[in-house]
């Protein structure tokens, strides 16, 4: 497991500094615990593709679906955005394969993902319980298997703990 402290301080924060230079919203303690929580529970820090065999990639679990589709129907109408996106890609590249190695470039698109909903993300960056929810409704979704109640719980375990 990637050490959570490092993955916070040496990938999330920098990735949320970037992105405000688009918007300052993008980078607020909420998103951060958001993201971290985000990637603990999708991946326990662990691994970089979804272990079902499922289409999933990288520490944040991102679906190429998704990916693209954050491409397609948000960074295609943002031109100033999607180039400081593409900055935090390989080559400027909008591949869905660089999301299991490029981990600045899954954070982006992980925060990118949660800022497109027209839901106010919860502000209260120690609210696990609203941040838990926030992440099944907006990121797992009905159908996924996760639920808010296992995110709030692997948070504590590998995050609170750490």
């Amino acid at each position: 497991m990637i050490d959570v402290n490092q993955f916070r301080n040496k990938a999330v924060q920098p990735v949320l500094e970037t992105l405000a230079g688009w918007n300052a919203a993008m980078n607020s303690p909420a998103a951060e615990n958001l993201l971290v929580g985000t990637a603990v529970q999708e991946s326990h820090l662990t691994y970089l593709a979804q272990l079902s065999g499922g289409p999933a990639l990288g520490v944040m679990q991102i679906e190429p679906a998704t990916h693209d589709d954050v491409w397609t129907n948000y960074l295609a109408y943002r031109n100033d955005l999607a180039q400081i996106v593409l900055e935090l890609s390989a080559g400027n590249s909008r591949s869905a394969d660089q999301l299991p190695w490029n981990m600045g470039y899954s954070i982006a698109i992980a925060r990118l993902v949660f800022w497109r909903q027209s839901a106010p993300m919860p502000t209260d960056p120690n609210n696990l319980n609203a941040l838990g929810q926030y992440w099944k409704q907006h990121y797992n979704t009905a159908g996924g298997a996760g639920t808010a109640d296992e995110w709030v719980e692997n948070y504590q375990k590998y995050v609170v703990a750490s």
